[in-house]
């Protein structure tokens, strides 16, 4: 348990970390639209938003980024989530602060953790004395043991048990395979590609409700196709086990940089991004 200096360290900290417009203000009963649109803007879509220069840098992964790398696939194999639901939890449901406070593979251990509780596979109490036995295995944070400590913190030696046979816990439905399936309409039948290699398409500007992979960035540009992929699940349909969703053809769609950003100072580079049928749109 931190002690009463660094609790006083943790919240001066964290009032730098909050989100916040700085300015005094009640619980709103009418929302501008333009702040609407901030609100719901998701915290994975961070790739037009305005950010100092990056520097890209060669990193060799580290053990605990494999290891969580390693547990979160497993997690998926085992049916316990999917990879849209994946990222749906480490990345929207996440909040601001968290989301770029974390680094990326500790947000994947983060949702898959909330996850886990969530579902009902462990209990919180369980997860948080597993975490305090590895902490003093490991001798995390040793120098605070004449602090007051939790029950759970406290014990030399924590038997975790999970409750996987409780027949209780059932997830709402079970893909049936990873492999892709042709485009369907809920009927059976199978539907063409609408569009084709070199085809000029727009994507649409749908309302981002909960779970978007659609970057705001691209709403309402005007690109071309460069590939066709796969049929598979939208990612809002797969982001809550909606498996029995119909299936759609995937698209590559490659943008002009100069077409998505004004200011970009070279004319003939490109970005290529992927885009379920649903928000594409032909352009004439």
């Amino acid at each position: 348990m931190p002690s009463p200096t660094e609790t006083r360290q943790i919240f001066e900290t964290g009032t730098h970390l909050m989100p916040a417009i700085h300015k005094e203000q009640d619980w709103p009963y009418e929302v501008p639209h333009i702040r609407y649109e901030a609100y719901i803007w998701p915290t994975h879509d961070v790739g037009g938003q305005p950010c100092a220069p990056q520097i890209f840098e060669e990193k060799e992964d580290e053990e605990w980024e494999n290891n969580v790398y390693i547990t979160c696939e497993v997690l998926g194999f085992r049916g316990l989530w999917n990879a849209e639901e994946r990222r749906r939890r480490y990345a929207n449901d996440i909040g601001m602060t968290l989301y770029y406070g974390f680094s990326y593979n500790a947000r994947w251990i983060w949702g898959a953790a909330k996850m886990l509780v969530d579902k009902n596979y462990v209990s919180l109490l369980e997860l948080q004395g597993k975490i305090a036995e590895v902490r003093q295995r490991l001798g995390v944070n040793a120098e605070r043991a004449g602090h007051a400590t939790s029950s759970i913190g406290a014990r030399p030696h924590v038997k975790v048990t999970t409750n996987t046979g409780n027949t209780n816990k059932t997830r709402t439905g079970k893909r049936p395979d990873y492999g892709p399936k042709a485009p369907w309409d809920g009927t059976g039948a199978i539907q063409p590609a609408r569009f084709k290699v070199g085809d000029r398409v727009r994507v649409k500007d749908l309302p981002a409700i909960f779970y978007t992979r659609t970057q705001m960035y691209v709403r309402n540009m005007t690109g071309t196709i460069a590939a066709l992929t796969y049929p598979d699940l939208v990612p809002a349909d797969e982001a809550w086990d909606r498996y029995d969703a119909p299936q759609e053809q995937y698209y590559i769609v490659r943008f002009k940089q100069k077409d998505l950003w004004a200011e970009y100072p070279f004319e003939n580079d490109t970005l290529q991004s992927e885009y379920p049928d649903m928000w594409l749109e032909a352009v004439d």
